[in-house]
């Protein structure tokens, strides 16, 4: 492997003007940058791509190390395939995983059309923009050979020019913008989102700061501010909920969350306004239901419920500390531990167009089924009050009745070890049952 000087000389030394330059937007305004013809085998990938950030973490965890390309040659084959693939996983002392179907279009495209636009890259050759493209070229070489592959355009950031803000800055506009590009993974695109933030000194516990910084920002990641002020009150939170997982920074254990956090950040910015005395225990309501890993379907029915019936959600976020009081939030770390080679789904072409949800961190000794249990019935129970159709109500209470005489389960549940719970279920229903019957006699 080269050193940092050995590949700054080659670039030097060997750069070839392409006879062409691109205008980039720099320091608030345009700037021509002449194009370069470089050897490839001069450029190093960056491990500190903001692309894969989460995916990063989640593989130093299981390699039990920091990924460092510039020493080891399994690392940058490792941290191509966190660019390239699916359903990673570690074997031996490197990431590996199955081609997306983008990587297979970027393949395609590249093998037809060639080079569209430069790489940016320092004049020791570490890619700050096309690290996927990269990854991808010196794939194909250890593929199909070198030939045709030898040479890539780029242009050149010198250090004294652009400092590291500003081509922050510059990474940021051009990868937060999805036109014609592969989307960042959820937690990658709030990390960016959050660390752009923070460069305007964002103040997350102040409401008017948030949305001033969401104002600098939106034409930056091309969405509205409304759309940038749910995102950043998504990161506020997921940070709160790792940090409160005695987790902070941890955000691969997060991953394809992206979802939930929008929605707990949609209830809390209204909590915070109009109900900051029950804000902790709202709050422990909707991280519980992470915890016990319910979709944003079910965190939007928390919602709802909380507006609409408040003493339903007392009675679940009651439910919910009774469960929780006696977990120990230090037991473990969450996701998997260090070591195992369970494979993670960081998405794949389908991600491009959908927010499929993953099941969420898997958190140490969390009273998951408990909570899970109270979630869902709390919510079945708010539905059935939405139902205007008593008979149709009725009716789904039968089909559930009738479900517990099938295959003698009712029978069989009655001689389990949970009999005691069945049956103290069974006689509420001949209660109501005995409490409802003048009803029908009524109709006689």
């Amino acid at each position: 492997m080269r050193s940092s000087e050995e590949r700054k000389y080659i670039i030097e030394q060997q750069k070839k003007f392409a006879g062409h330059s691109v205008r980039i937007w720099v320091q608030d305004g345009w700037r021509d940058f002449e194009v370069y013809r470089v050897p490839v085998d001069a450029l190093l990938l960056n491990a500190d791509n903001r692309r894969f950030r989460a995916e990063r973490m989640w593989a130093e965890e299981h390699l039990g190390r920091q990924l460092d390309p510039e020493n080891n040659p399994a690392d940058e084959i490792s941290i191509a395939s966190l660019l390239l693939d699916v359903s990673h996983r570690v074997e031996g002392d490197q990431v590996v995983g199955k081609p997306s179907g983008s990587y297979e279009s970027l393949r395609n495209d590249w093998i037809r059309r060639k080079q569209e636009s430069p790489l940016w890259i320092r004049p020791d050759g570490t890619v700050r923009n096309g690290n996927r493209r990269l990854s991808m070229v010196k794939r194909l070489q250890r593929e199909i050979g070198s030939t045709g592959l030898e040479w890539v355009q780029t242009i050149i950031l010198p250090i004294g020019e652009i400092d590291e803000p500003s081509l922050l800055e510059m990474e940021q506009r051009e990868q937060l913008t999805e036109n014609f590009k592969v989307r960042y993974n959820d937690i990658d695109y709030l990390l960016a989102l959050r660390e752009a933030a923070e460069n305007r000194d964002v103040d997350w516990f102040d409401r008017e700061s948030i949305e001033s910084v969401a104002g600098e920002l939106q034409s930056m990641v091309e969405k509205s501010k409304g759309e940038v002020v749910r995102d950043l009150f998504a990161v506020k939170y997921m940070d709160i909920f790792l940090e409160d997982s005695e987790q902070a920074g941890q955000y691969h254990r997060l991953l394809k969350t992206l979802e939930r956090f929008r929605d707990i950040g949609r209830m809390m910015m209204q909590v915070e306004e109009q109900y900051p005395q029950e804000a902790a225990q709202i709050l422990q309501t909707l991280f519980a239901a992470v915890r016990a890993n319910k979709g944003h379907l079910d965190i939007r029915a928390i919602r709802a419920m909380f507006k609409s019936d408040r003493p339903r959600f007392d009675k679940l976020a009651s439910t919910v500390a009774d469960a929780e009081a006696g977990w120990d939030v230090t037991a473990g770390p969450s996701l998997s531990s260090p070591g195992s080679s369970a494979p993670i789904d960081t998405g794949g072409e389908e991600e491009i167009e959908t927010d499929d949800e993953g099941p969420g961190p898997d958190v140490a000794n969390y009273p998951k089924g408990a909570v899970g249990s109270a979630i869902e019935l709390a919510i079945d129970g708010f539905s059935a009050s939405q139902q205007d159709d008593v008979a149709q109500v009725l009716q789904e209470v039968c089909n559930r009745l009738d479900v517990l005489t099938e295959r003698d389960r009712l029978s069989i549940a009655l001689s389990t070890d949970e009999g005691s719970l069945v049956r103290e279920k069974l006689n509420k229903i001949f209660q109501w049952v005995e409490a409802n019957r003048h009803f029908t006699d009524r109709a006689k």
